[in-house]
């Protein structure tokens, strides 16, 4: 499988996540330090609060985006290691953040490195039990969301622009979500949207989830335009 990234939006997330947090802490210091040898400064104190903690979510946000293992196109690549030349992943280049272009078409995927437990339940509403769930919010991780309406909001949107980039050529699109962390239990087998654990996802893609080829000229088409657009 071959891997087209725009690497300096990775490495820009990636010092973000690094140096936001580290920022953010230096900053709450320095108002800790203020308290203490200046009590009566209030309102510089509460400047160093304000924007210690913003810097403290930013940073974690990019953190959990971008940096370590689980990084969002780490993880991706990850599960998906192992498949052929005929497929291509193509991350933070395309409408879509993560694209697989396959034989059949594509495939449009949402990562998500949260732990604990994930339910989907009725109506399209999801639920994250986490030990410290509060606390890793605090610190930038952001919530599970809708993962589905996620999915296929930017399965729609590489869909629209296949349509003016491939005038009258019919390319399947398609969405799934990717829950990538080892310490998450996931049951959403109600979702619309295809839920996949890990590795699973490559026995689906070779397997039920498989698509029908297309037409050699159309493949190439389709390649093309990725690649050129990438």
């Amino acid at each position: 499988m071959r891997i087209i990234r725009n690497e300096r939006r990775i490495q820009r997330g990636e010092f973000i996540g690094k140096y936001a947090t580290l920022a953010g802490l230096m900053v709450l210091l320095a108002g800790l330090i203020v308290s203490f040898a200046k009590p009566d400064w209030v309102l510089p104190l509460l400047v160093c609060m304000v924007v210690g903690v913003v810097l403290s979510v930013v940073g974690g946000y990019f953190a959990g985006r971008y940096v370590g293992p689980l990084a969002h196109h780490e993880a991706l690549a990850t599960v998906l290691k192992g498949l052929d030349d005929r497929h291509a992943l193509f991350q933070y280049v395309l409408p879509a953040s993560h694209v697989l272009l396959e034989p059949g078409g594509c495939t449009v995927f949402v990562v998500k490195a949260h732990g604990g437990e994930v339910i989907y339940e009725k109506e399209g509403r999801w639920k994250h039990r986490q030990q410290g769930k509060v606390f890793r919010q605090f610190a930038g991780q952001e919530s599970v969301g809708a993962p589905d309406l996620e999915a296929r909001q930017q399965a729609q949107k590489l869909a629209g622009w296949l349509s003016s980039q491939l005038p009258g050529v019919e390319v399947p699109v398609r969405a799934a979500i990717v829950f990538a962390s080892p310490d998450v239990t996931v049951d959403a087998a109600a979702s619309e949207v295809p839920v996949f654990f890990g590795k699973k996802v490559k026995a689906w893609l070779r397997g039920p989830g498989k698509l029908k080829p297309l037409p050699g000229p159309v493949q190439r088409q389709l390649s093309e335009v990725l690649e050129g657009n990438a």
